[in-house]
């Protein structure tokens, strides 16, 4: 079953992945300590594209919903946690070529209680005005995070439920009579 979450576009330039349209990913880092110059709640905004995009975010976003949000160009990659049985999944996360201000706003954000909330929003870069492809889009918590002297390394559990069923969809054969040998 396909994932509900993720538009008809990008479903589609993920399959066939054509020369005009480029997934653009992006990542919110949020926190409540981060505010911007007028004192207002902010996030960290970055995206893997090659310079900085501008692009609208969902009504109803915890931060800046519905805004034009200026994503900046920084490498950042996630490296797929192993599922075992018993164990959390989490992923790791790695954002290159980190500057001043995000180093330390994550390090104010790590003395304090409340937990930093990743956002992964995936834009099409010929329709960056119709704003992000997966609604709503997954969040993760931020932990374990830690700066070296050009990246910010860090964990990140996964919104999975290992406990129930897997695929959680249940195909039947009233549905799906193919499934019964013929």
């Amino acid at each position: 079953m396909p994932d509900p979450t993720i538009s008809d576009a990008l479903a589609e330039a993920m399959a066939i992945a054509p020369d005009d349209e480029v997934v653009i990913d992006t990542l919110e880092i949020r926190h409540p300590s981060f505010i911007d110059e007028s004192g207002n709640p902010d996030s960290i905004w970055l995206t893997t594209n090659g310079v900085d995009v501008e692009a609208p975010i969902e009504d109803g976003a915890p931060v800046k919903g519905g805004l034009v949000i200026t994503w900046r160009s920084f490498a950042f990659s996630f490296a797929l946690a192993r599922i075992e049985p018993g164990v959390g999944a989490e992923i790791e996360i790695r954002i290159d070529n980190t500057d001043r201000r995000i180093v330390e706003a994550l390090d104010r954000a790590a003395t304090e209680p409340t937990k930093i909330i990743m956002c992964y929003r995936p834009f099409l870069s010929n329709d960056l005005d119709g704003g992000p492809q997966m609604i709503p889009p997954p969040q993760y918590v931020l932990s374990q995070a830690s700066a070296q002297v050009l990246a910010v390394t860090g964990r990140a559990r996964v919104a999975i439920d290992l406990a129930g069923p897997f695929p959680r969809y249940r195909y039947t054969a009233t549905e799906y009579p193919g499934l019964i040998g013929q």
